[in-house]
């Protein structure tokens, strides 16, 4: 089955497969609407979380934060240490969280959960086709935090982020492109 694809730089692809990142910058628009399988590009196969600094992750940046005053805590102890489990987790009210909130938490669960099973194998992976999304519009002036001033902002929807990626697919094509999927 042929299906259309977008490369996105990692670990921005994993954001929008997870359902946190609901638009994708462009500098171009597209008429295509539907299904849109997305490719992990780039050059980043990191264990545990990559910095996201830069971006409105307002979950992680507040784990990160509380992750170092943790850290800074186990080093400046003299008899109680922290385990390297690390605390315990938990999404705060979750039942009162944005949809956006709520899949950010998971996939910093699925990435953790991940590396404290095999921290040697990475979460992120490139040249892989790793999930899929809907493109419902192309604006130039959408309302979120991800939007950028200047660019075409394709709105997404209905993410899926695959159990299964479908790895070994180097490509140096930008834009929409057809992939001809495997059947199962």
């Amino acid at each position: 089955m042929e299906v259309n694809c977008l490369s996105v730089p990692n670990p921005l692809s994993y954001l929008i497969c997870a359902g946190v990142k609901d638009v994708e910058n462009r500098g171009f628009g597209t008429d295509y609407r539907g299904p849109l399988y997305i490719h992990s590009s780039g050059r980043y196969a990191l264990r545990g979380m990559p910095p996201l600094d830069d971006y409105p992750v307002p979950v992680i940046h507040e784990f990160n934060e509380l992750l170092s005053s943790i850290q800074e805590m186990d080093r400046n102890s003299r008899f109680i240490g922290i385990a390297d489990a690390g605390a315990h987790v938990i999404l705060k009210n979750e039942d009162t969280q944005s949809d956006r909130a709520v899949n950010e938490y998971a996939l910093l669960s699925d990435v953790y959960s991940h590396y404290r099973e095999n921290p040697r194998k990475p979460y992120f992976l490139v040249n892989a086709m790793i999930g899929k999304v809907t493109l419902v519009d192309v604006k130039q002036n959408a309302k979120s935090d991800w939007a950028e001033e200047g660019y075409h902002h394709w709105l997404l929807d209905d993410a899926v982020l695959f159990s299964e990626p479908i790895t070994g697919l180097r490509t140096t094509r930008t834009g929409l492109w057809k992939y001809d999927l495997p059947e199962d």
